[in-house]
């Protein structure tokens, strides 16, 4: 009997010392077969070496799967004792929070940063990768734990698995996503398909190349799935972006493959909460929260997760909230304090956002986000703010000094003119932001540099933008801001409950309302697709704006939008977005007051099918095939006299002869091109073809005519406008003063706009729009300036003698020799 027993234990002890056993257990974890791991887990036995790995592979386990219980009792069962190995104290104290003993997760991990592992050798560094990673969730200095742990480790281990991870999930941490995604392609490239590297990769933002995809398989997030189909926290992320989309149904389900290997996952039911917020099902959210506050009544996790969420929606009111109850249950939490602060920020909350960025920041000097946002702040002190009827503008001192009036109008009358449109008073004041630089931009928008593609993004009652300084020639600004003033509008009626597609469709709509060239209009390839019945349905509309068909879905949004407004009226439009804001799904609330939405959708389509059917008829917008292209280039001239309704031959053709100088020919092509079409807005317009033609020919009228109509199809076209302005010499101020405003919408710093606007002002007796063009001019540094202020102090004689006076004086400062404002001086009585 006791020969048996002695040969049992060896046995065990023979298979608890096999590495292979072990590693065959993490293998088996990172494949998501978390029973073969806890079979292997638990192979461990008390008399080996190992015996501290298998342990804490085994509490990993139980939690992965939400045993939660079983994995905090195991933690006591190892008593103080699991303090001495950095991975078995780290899942310990996992386990201990998981229930709710915080105390004893914190006393466990004081204990444990006394034992720092033995320095990382070739093959070792998984220890000290885990006192890394325990460190910092005692929140351990990062920089410290970086410089001194982590970089050793992979330095001394290359091959090493656990330090790449850790030093990505670091980065992450700190919202450095590009240092994070070389961590996780280093790591990838040294163990290939590992889920985890693939989700870091995908957390960081990064594409997967088109040579690595295949069918199911476009992003770096499916690769992880593919290697672990129940890697849980990749299933979290892809429930995250999917809500991020508004996609709640599947984010739904992917949340319950969360829940069917995790039945109580906290993190899955305030996902679950926070769609049901969003969704206005206040009884299934209070009941996902308390499911998710089952084991841990006051995680902060699941408040910040609601929070997050919401914000992300646009609900920053609630939002905030859910947030505010994370601060207090945790106050000293780094993201918690970063994701109020800077939701605060974007909902207008200026004086605590900054307070709790700034916290933020304190407590983790080495958050990118964070750092970038106080950096920005102290800049943004200097920055001088106007106000006007409810609209407080801040822009730097340069930019305000030259267009500053101009932009605060126009915010002003774009509130007043929409809001007694959609019969609403705005809850709240506020502010527009427009940064002189593209990265300053992206930073007090998103928290980081980046954004390229955006030109403005509004919150409610924040409005964010770049200053055409940095975009000069490249898109109209006024338009923009009109467009996001439009959203401030819908969100406020709705209570931030409107779908995007329906915001940005309303807020597209009302730029065209402004300016035909303002906002987006058919093109063949939205004709085509139209005519094709290519589209989504409208209650799927927001699919559009999360994939290659973005251009598409602004201007799909905008023609329901406008089809409902002119079908139905402006009440059932106004009452769509009042059934929004009681918590009416849309699908309802627009069928109220239109009709069915399935009729509603195929009446749509009529109207979009009978607009789309109306641009060029007659033309055929195909794009030359093979054969075609082959055959038009033998003889280009010849094929589009004999295919002459081909607009893309024609066009290349239209092409060769300018290059050739061959005005004549090149005009009576386009003369016919546009007669089958007069409001083309194609990318390459035959207008800017023909008004070069027009000036080949010294046809000036005929070169205005083209570009006039250009801009009014398409206000964006900044050198259109520069050269009206060259020919509008002898035009009258009236229309002169029409050229210079529109050479402003793109490009507000040009000097002869200002010239011209000041010149048909005092024409026509404006005395404000003199000054105000003066004022612009002036600040814009032109070499004449003495004469400038002259003129201004000659205007302001009567009406404001003492700025006239200090007009003068600036005009002598200039030119002390300037006889006519010596004498102009002279008129003033002495300075008190």
């Amino acid at each position: 009997m006791r020969v048996a027993l002695a040969m049992t234990a060896m046995h065990a002890a023979a298979i608890a010392q096999d590495p292979a056993t072990l590693d065959a257990g993490r293998s088996a974890f990172l494949k998501g077969d978390y029973a073969a791991s806890l079979e292997a887990a638990k192979k461990g036995t008390p008399v080996n070496d190992n015996y501290p790995e298998f342990a804490a592979l085994e509490i990993r386990t139980l939690l992965e799967t939400g045993k939660y219980h079983e994995a905090a009792e195991r933690a006591n069962e190892l008593g103080r004792g699991a303090a001495f190995d950095p991975e078995l104290a780290l899942q310990a104290a996992r386990a201990y929070r998981a229930t709710g003993a915080v105390e004893e997760a914190t006393t466990l991990t004081e204990r444990a940063a006394r034992f720092q592992p033995d320095h990382p050798t070739k093959g070792n560094s998984r220890k000290t990768a885990a006192y890394a990673e325990l460190l910092l969730d005692h929140r351990v200095d990062a920089k410290m734990v970086l410089e001194r742990l982590l970089e050793p480790a992979k330095k001394a281990d290359p091959e090493g698995r656990e330090p790449y991870l850790a030093l990505g999930k670091l980065a992450l941490a700190n919202h450095d996503r590009q240092l994070a995604a070389e961590y996780f392609r280093e790591g990838l490239k040294r163990f290939p398909g590992d889920p985890d590297f693939n989700l870091g990769l995908d957390q960081s933002g990064l594409e997967l190349p088109a040579a690595n995809r295949e069918p199911g398989i476009a992003s770096y997030l499916d690769l992880a799935l593919k290697a672990n189909p129940k890697h849980t926290a990749a299933l979290l992320h892809k429930a995250t972006l999917l809500t991020g989309r508004k996609a709640f149904k599947e984010a739904k389900d992917v949340l319950q493959q969360v829940l069917a290997i995790n039945p109580d996952h906290p993190e899955a039911w305030a996902d679950l909460a926070a769609i049901a917020l969003v969704q206005d099902d206040e009884k299934e959210a209070k009941a996902s929260i308390e499911r998710a506050h089952k084991f841990y009544e006051e995680n902060p996790r699941v408040p910040e997760i609601i929070g997050t969420t919401l914000a992300g929606q646009y609900r920053f009111e609630e939002g905030i909230k859910y947030l505010e109850e994370a601060r207090q249950l945790d106050p000293v939490s780094p993201s918690i304090l970063f994701e109020l602060g800077s939701n605060q920020l974007r909902f207008g909350q200026l004086e605590p956002g900054w307070e709790n960025v700034a916290q933020a920041h304190e407590l983790d000097p080495y958050n990118v986000a964070a750092f970038n946002l106080i950096t920005l702040r102290d800049k943004l002190r200097d920055y001088p703010v106007r106000n006007k009827e409810g609209v407080r503008l801040r822009m730097s001192p340069e930019d305000m000094a030259v267009f500053g009036t101009r932009a605060l109008n126009l915010a002003a009358r774009a509130k007043n003119t929409l809001a007694d449109k959609y019969g609403i008073k705005l809850s709240a004041p506020m502010m527009v932001e427009i940064l002189p630089k593209q990265e300053d931009f992206a930073i007090r928008t998103f928290g980081l540099p980046g954004g390229e593609s955006f030109l403005g993004v509004c919150f409610g009652p924040l409005i964010t933008m770049t200053s055409p300084r940095g975009r000069l020639g490249r898109s109209n600004w006024e338009s923009v801001l009109w467009h996001e003033m439009t959203h401030t509008i819908t969100l406020d009626a709705s209570r931030h409950r409107i779908p995007r597609w329906l915001s940005e469709g309303i807020s597209v709509f009302e730029e065209r309302e402004v300016h035909a060239g303002w906002g987006q209009g058919m093109t063949s390839e939205f004709r085509q697709r139209f005519l094709d019945g290519n589209v989504p349905s409208i209650t799927r509309l927001d699919e559009s704006f999360a994939g290659e068909d973005i251009m598409l879905g602004y201007y799909h949004a905008s023609l329901v939008a406008e089809y409902i407004v002119r079908t139905f009226g402006m009440g059932a439009m106004r009452s769509i977005l009042a059934d929004l804001s009681d918590g009416k799904p849309v699908a309802d609330a627009i069928a109220n007051h239109t009709k069915l939405i399935e009729e509603l959708d195929k009446s749509f389509l009529d109207y979009a099918k009978k607009i789309a059917s109306t641009y060029g008829p007659d033309l055929d917008w195909k794009p030359l095939d093979d054969e075609e292209y082959v055959a038009y280039r033998k003889d280009p001239a010849a094929w589009v006299a004999a295919n002459p309704k081909r607009y893309a031959a024609t066009m290349m053709l239209v092409s060769s002869l300018t290059e050739e100088r061959k005005w004549k020919e090149s005009k009576a092509l386009l003369e016919k091109i546009i007669g089958a079409e007069p409001n083309n807005r194609e990318s390459f317009n035959p207008y800017w073809s023909l008004a070069l033609a027009c000036r080949g020919l010294n046809d000036e009228e005929g070169e205005r005519a083209a570009l006039t109509k250009l801009l009014s199809i398409d206000s964006n076209v900044s050198d259109a406008a520069a050269r009206l302005l060259e020919l509008g010499g002898t035009l009258p101020a009236a229309e002169r003063a029409a050229q210079g405003d529109q050479m402003l919408q793109t490009n507000p710093f040009q000097e002869k706009a200002y010239r011209t606007l000041a010149a048909a002002a005092k024409e026509s007796g404006d005395t404000r729009r003199t000054r105000e063009s003066l004022e612009s001019l002036l600040a814009l540094e032109p070499r004449d300036a003495g004469r400038l202020h002259f003129d201004l102090a000659t205007l302001l004689r009567k009406s404001d003698p003492k700025e006239s006076r200090r007009q003068v004086l600036k005009a002598l400062e200039e030119n002390p020799r300037f006889q006519a404002a010596l004498e102009l001086l002279t008129t003033f009585p002495p300075a008190e």
